[in-house]
């Protein structure tokens, strides 16, 4: 058996088994981070990532100033879908001995640069060599309340799903980078690109989500939204209904799929690498939150319904017709992006 007949699911919930639950975690694997208490005031976010050339980016797409920053995007991210704030980080780095001083240079900073909007301080790592490519490694520390913290485990039947920002952007970014398009104007491929190559961390929709107090569950679209759906219904054994026509699409993505003739629901379902929130609300309390969350200019979207345990994960078209939804999405050991 090979870790590309597991997957890569299959392979953390092996990895779950052997692992021991010490005093003071809160939460340990199975979330976008690890929850500890170390007896403070506020409880201690722990999350690591690790990005591969040619695995997880090529270096034919962008500055190593946008790597950088990319590499800790994701991982703010982390600590944004728990509804926390990040503070201290750390970057291992791997690479060639005849990798260039300028390009570490450039690496860094958009590594420092990135963290600084956000408040973080590197405050050290590792580095080693490799013979082959780049391997770029982010541990994150954040803090969150004790009673703030969001969790992928908590949606019940008959709760909201909601989205910050508009899906698809990355994936379609990517695609254009791996099929250039001839007819596609320049600003639409500026801006999808841009969304692959430099995602936007929800931090601060993050807080505000965790200060309302009336999410039930949430993460971050770092895999596409089916898969995403899924955790959170998986976590919480429950089911749920996505309505397709309430998928923010951006009008740059819409525009890409009508000159290739892709459906552009597909990059946002499956693609990936959107980071923006996927959450849950109680029915009760979405109208409230909808109008909060744009008021302090962070807009969200209802997309479906969380359904009991069960009924499965299904996907609704404007007819009202549904399929299921089968969450698919990024995997680590399956097919390269």
């Amino acid at each position: 058996m090979r870790l590309a007949d597991v997957g890569e699911s299959g392979l953390v919930e092996r990895l779950l088994g052997r692992l021991a639950r010490g005093p003071g975690v809160v939460r340990g694997a199975g979330d976008d981070a690890a929850v500890l208490d170390l007896g403070g005031k506020e409880l201690l976010l722990f999350t690591v990532d690790t990005l591969v050339e040619e695995v997880h980016f090529s270096r034919a797409y962008g500055s190593m100033r946008d790597l950088g920053a990319k590499a800790m995007a994701v991982n703010l991210s982390d600590v944004a879908a728990m509804g926390g704030r990040p503070v201290y980080a750390v970057v291992s780095l791997a690479a060639p001995a005849e990798t260039a001083v300028a390009d570490i240079d450039d690496l860094y900073a958009g590594l420092a640069g990135t963290a600084a909007r956000y408040g973080v301080t590197l405050v050290g790592g590792d580095t080693v060599r490799h013979p082959h490519g780049l391997v770029i490694t982010v541990a994150l520390l954040g803090l969150a309340g004790r009673e703030r913290v969001l969790y992928r485990k908590g949606a019940v039947s008959g709760d909201l799903f909601y989205v910050t920002g508009s899906l698809g952007a990355s994936a379609a970014g990517l695609f254009l980078f791996q099929n250039p398009h001839p007819a596609c104007p320049p600003e639409v491929e500026d801006r999808l690109k841009k969304a692959h190559l430099s995602p936007e961390p929800r931090v601060v929709a993050g807080g505000l989500l965790a200060a309302s107090g009336v999410v039930s569950a949430a993460e971050d679209i770092s895999d596409g939204l089916a898969l995403t759906v899924a955790h959170i219904c998986t976590a919480g054994g429950v089911g749920a209904r996505l309505l397709a026509d309430r998928v923010p699409l951006s009008p740059e993505v819409r525009r890409l799929g009508i000159l290739t003739g892709k459906d552009p629901l597909e990059w946002a379902l499956f693609g990936g690498e959107d980071y923006e929130l996927l959450f849950t609300v109680r029915p009760g309390a979405a109208a409230g939150l909808e109008r909060e969350m744009a008021a302090a200019g962070w807009p969200v979207t209802w997309i479906g319904e969380v359904l009991g345990p069960g009924e499965g994960l299904w996907l609704e078209d404007a007819a009202g017709a549904g399929r299921p939804l089968v969450p698919g999405g990024y995997d680590a050991f399956g097919t390269e992006p």
